[in-house]
């Protein structure tokens, strides 16, 4: 629970200045039923996280959330909860709530799982591939190509995932898409940031299609090779975020409540 006592800064930064979701998007038709509304408070505050819509480090009041979602206090302070053990937000007793900044560790720990399990996949999508793969690859890759062009770079994120899955599919294996799934939430956030950057896009889709002419050439280094190269762009993802954005990362804790306090208690408590 945020502190009553905030200045301006920390007033623009809560979510209550975002405006509530529209008629038709997801958040706004995503029922909050009575047995799952911590549950989905916590999706929905944990897409708008990932997403980038509540950018690192901003305040998250209970009060205001729960405004938002109409619902209690408590559900919301569940959710928070649930969302700090994914280390996507930091909560200080009498400080009040943040989203966390993006832990760089986790960032590349998610980059190396990702890495192994996709290029021991690939190896086996080239064996394993047919015709109906092979279209399916290319309407992805065709899909990505219009959401580029659109500006729509969630959209473009989502088709990437897709891709991904996919492959994963064609090797034997799509349930381990969900044990990758289930640890890159701080990769997500990186990788999201990038697609906004409109030069970034077009490096992904060239990164694809080598990646989909390989497995339709049957080239199981070639495509190894790839897939390689195009996971481990997101080490210079980082390195552009970081030079534009250096406060959304963080490689320790105490900074945001060092903020925190600072903001909410100019000289300190007796």
């Amino acid at each position: 629970m945020a502190h009553k006592r905030r200045g301006p800064a920390a007033r623009r930064a809560t979510v209550a200045a975002e405006p509530a979701p529209p008629p038709g998007t997801a958040a706004a038709a995503a029922p909050l039923r009575r047995q799952t509304i911590a549950g989905q408070v916590r999706q929905l505050l944990r897409r708008d996280i990932v997403t980038g819509r509540l950018p690192p480090r901003t305040m998250l009041s209970e009060q205001e959330l729960a405004q938002r979602f109409g619902v209690s206090r408590t559900p919301v302070r569940e959710a928070l909860i649930k969302l700090a053990e994914e280390s996507l937000v930091e909560i200080y007793p009498q400080y009040g709530s943040f989203v966390a900044p993006i832990k760089l560790q986790e960032v590349f720990d998610s980059q190396f799982v990702r890495e192994s399990l996709e290029c021991a996949a690939i190896e086996r999508a080239v064996e394993r591939m047919d015709d109906a793969h092979a279209k399916a690859l290319r309407a992805i890759l065709q899909q990505q190509r219009s959401l580029h062009r659109a500006g729509d770079h969630e959209g473009f994120f989502l088709a990437d995932e897709r891709m991904h899955a996919l492959i994963m599919e064609i090797a034997g294996h799509a349930n381990a898409w969900r044990q990758v799934e289930n640890a890159k939430a701080q990769m997500d956030r990186v990788r999201l940031l990038s697609a906004r950057n409109v030069r970034k896009r077009p490096s992904v889709i060239a990164e694809h299609g080598d990646i989909v002419d390989c497995l339709l050439r049957r080239d199981r280094d070639g495509a190894t090779a790839a897939m390689r190269t195009h996971l481990r762009g997101l080490f210079r993802s980082v390195e552009l975020l970081k030079a534009s954005n250096a406060a959304y990362f963080a490689d320790s804790l105490p900074e945001t409540a060092a903020r925190a306090k600072k903001k909410e208690h100019p000289t300190p408590p007796p």
